[in-house]
């Protein structure tokens, strides 16, 4: 489950003891990413500064959606591939927010 949706649940009163025990670290200032995206952000001046000015919760969920295939080379690749696209476009695309209920996030 995204991290941001068990944030919101978290918020609403939904979480249970038993399910707070399973989740990995939840703190926003933990997230990381992967150095072979952030090479790639940072190759063009122009994508790493849209990328800064991009909503922190947009970034961390796009970039989540690209680092969990790290596994899986082609559809990794062709993740970034159309994260670089659209963040040198200065497009932001995909349900990041769930239709604004995230972006207290």
């Amino acid at each position: 489950m995204n991290k941001e949706r068990v944030r919101r649940l978290e918020k609403l009163g939904f979480m249970r003891d038993e399910g707070r025990k399973v989740l990995p670290d939840m703190d926003p200032n933990s997230f990381k990413i992967d150095t072979v995206i952030e090479q790639r952000l940072q190759e063009e001046r122009q994508v790493y500064e849209n990328f800064l000015a991009f909503p922190a919760l947009y970034k961390r969920i796009r970039i989540d959606t690209i680092q969990s295939y790290k596994n899986q080379p082609e559809l990794f690749r062709s993740r970034l591939d159309k994260f670089i696209t659209h963040t040198k476009a200065n497009k932001m695309y995909g349900q990041w927010h769930d239709h604004g209920r995230l972006l207290d996030y």
